[in-house]
């Protein structure tokens, strides 16, 4: 009797140990995606007819293009040049968020073109959105631009790590690119670098990929709005110029 409920005890642990070990071999973990509110510099176009095409841009909430340097440019071919070699290129003189641009005098049955929107018209490769023209585009032919984007791709208590995108010619590296945090949502005064954690720069030549920042002064405060920043070039004392924002994305802290 007793080998028999030594045997039954036996079983019954094994039987046990058994379900739990399936049942943690099976189990799943999810990366819950961290909800977060993405903006960029939006580019897009429109053929009007065999020689000339039209763009519509939306800047950055805040921003003054006039004022910031906002410019566009064309190149004939599929890939940015310097911007000595552009074929045609147009401060942009409003003052609002949006607004459009045209470029005429083109030969858009025989050649293609590519056309860039920068955010200073002094540095001619702050260039953060493209839109390919192909050979024998057609009349109403909608052109998709290719923006930079950044998303929070993870965070703890005092570091993250934020996912970039930008045109395919872009060096981030070269062209001295950076992050920035900021406290609370976007606004006009993060243009001056008000309320700014912490920059760091991007030590990559891929025009996408990854970045982290670490160490970021008093920690990420929960309960906290945060935005995080896509930034090109420099300014005269060598630190991040805050005019040229090109992308953001904002969080809280849960």
């Amino acid at each position: 009797m007793l080998q028999l409920m030594q045997d039954i005890t036996l079983n019954f642990t094994r039987n046990t140990a058994c379900i739990l070990n399936s049942l943690f071999t099976h189990q799943k973990t999810y990366n819950m995606a961290i909800p977060q509110t993405q903006l960029s510099i939006k580019l897009k176009g429109q053929v009007e007819s065999g020689t000339m095409v039209s763009l519509d841009f939306n800047a950055l909430p805040g921003s003054n293009p006039k004022a910031l340097g906002y410019f566009v440019a064309i190149w004939q071919g599929n890939q940015i040049q310097d911007l000595s070699e552009a074929l045609q290129t147009q401060n942009i003189t409003t003052e609002t968020q949006s607004g459009s641009a045209t470029f005429e005098n083109l030969e858009l049955a025989n050649l293609d073109y590519i056309i860039g929107f920068g955010v200073d018209n002094k540095n001619g490769v702050s260039i953060c959105a493209t839109i390919e023209v192909p050979q024998g585009s057609e009349i109403g032919q909608q052109l998709e631009g290719d923006l930079s984007t950044i998303n929070l791709q993870s965070q703890s208590s005092n570091s993250l790590i934020a996912g970039f995108k930008t045109p395919e010619y872009n060096t981030p590296a070269d062209n001295k690119n950076w992050i920035a945090l900021f406290k609370g949502g976007l606004t006009a005064n993060m243009y001056k670098g008000k309320n700014v954690v912490k920059t760091t720069m991007i030590s990559n030549n891929t025009n996408k990929g990854a970045v982290a920042m670490n160490d970021i002064p008093g920690g990420l405060i929960r309960f906290e709005k945060y935005t995080l920043i896509y930034g090109m070039g420099l300014n005269k004392d060598g630190k991040p110029d805050f005019s040229n924002l090109v992308s953001a994305t904002q969080f809280d802290i849960a």
